[in-house]
């Protein structure tokens, strides 16, 4: 059996202290031992005629005789001796594995984004004042909204601001851009 941590074993092995016994230990343990171990044990010889019988077996026993083997055993030999050597000649005659290429390219550094979230500001200022200066209730609903719209804008850019970059501040800006354009465009139709 295969030791599964032998490298550990061997060092915790080595790691352990040695002691050598002391030189009167083996000499008691001879005297204890007498008579030897060997004059205390039986001894057996079997009689003359047991080893006679057994040398004439063997020299009746023609040399070189061949065992012969059943049929269907020499059938079970061949067929496996047919199988390995077909799995044999597959295995060396398939491809080792698929075949690899790498393809690589370089690709064009993106330019840069650049926040232009005030551009159109001047348009929604001028809608604003349209929206005030007629004073009708459903364009009303519309300025407010706007206003309250642009509100979140600036918190939102505020914190553009405060925090960087930051994907997901980013797309709730452009939410917010997407809902204030959709409002202008009513503000618009209703103008």
């Amino acid at each position: 059996m295969k030791e599964r941590n032998y490298e550990r074993l061997r060092e915790a092995l080595d790691r352990l202290p040695t002691y050598n016994s002391p030189t009167d230990n083996w000499a008691e343990i001879a005297q204890q031992l007498t008579p030897p171990l060997s004059e205390r044990l039986p001894s057996y010889a079997p009689p003359p005629a047991v080893w006679n019988a057994v040398s004439q077996e063997l020299d009746a026993a023609p040399r070189g005789m061949i065992r012969s083997l059943p049929f269907s055993r020499i059938l079970g030999i061949a067929a496996t001796v047919l199988l390995l050597l077909t799995t044999g000649v597959f295995l060396i005659n398939r491809e080792h594995g698929p075949s690899v290429s790498y393809t690589y390219s370089q690709e064009a550094q993106p330019t840069p984004v650049t926040a232009d979230w005030d551009d159109d500001e001047a348009s929604f200022d001028r809608a604003r004042r349209e929206v005030l200066a007629r004073n009708e209730p459903q364009l009303n609903n519309l300025g407010h909204e706007l206003d309250e719209l642009t509100s979140a804008r600036e918190e939102v850019k505020s914190m553009l601001t405060a925090y960087g970059d930051d994907p997901t501040v980013v797309q709730q800006l452009a939410e917010i851009e997407r809902e204030r354009a959709d409002v202008y465009r009513r503000i618009i139709v209703e103008l």
